[in-house]
């Protein structure tokens, strides 16, 4: 009797892997579904972008300036001018269109854009993406798997281009930014 209950507990110790949530389709060399980078199995976006003879002090401007402007919250959840962090969240949403191949829909994102402004430098790296579920409720982006995988992919595709070209327009709003 013994062994038979210790034979059990056994065999089911050895499925709790399998039980746990994961999407349908994981994370594929260092992409998630072959779009977004992975970076410690987490989906991540950096750029370290070298501002010439600008000041810490004014690189720190520009950048705050920046983030208020692409629609982050009202409240910064970091903002040191003293090092030169700031750190905001960002929401971005991507329609797919219905099609013959695809049911399409809206998928909403949140993730947090952390900016560090240091020796005419500054690192941005968009990190902690989460999707919104139809409650409104954020799922990490690397388990999130209640779409077929084609949809997913089309709806990565679309969020990798626009936050290539969110950190594209902070350089641009930085690097180059318009003297009045």
């Amino acid at each position: 009797m013994k062994t038979s209950t210790f034979l059990f507990f056994l065999l089911l110790w050895n499925m709790i892997p399998l039980a746990k949530a994961t999407p349908p389709t994981g994370p594929s060399g260092d992409k998630l579904l072959g779009v977004l980078p992975l970076i410690n199995q987490k989906v991540r976006y950096a750029a370290v972008v070298d501002c010439g003879s600008v000041s810490q002090a004014e690189l720190f401007r520009r950048t705050r300036l920046w983030l208020l402007q692409t629609g982050a919250d009202e409240t910064l959840a970091l903002n040191d001018p003293q090092t030169g962090d700031l750190a905001g969240r960002v929401k971005l949403t991507v329609q797919i269109p219905r099609s013959e191949s695809s049911s399409g829909g809206v998928y909403r994102f949140r993730g947090t854009v952390l900016v560090e402004c240091a020796n005419r430098k500054y690192r941005a790296t968009l990190t902690r993406l989460q999707v919104e579920d139809a409650n409104g409720q954020p799922l990490a982006i690397e388990t999130y798997g209640q779409r077929s995988e084609k949809d997913l992919q089309a709806a990565y595709a679309e969020l990798d281009k626009q936050l290539k070209t969110l950190l594209a327009s902070l350089e641009e709003e930085v690097k180059n930014y318009p003297a009045f």
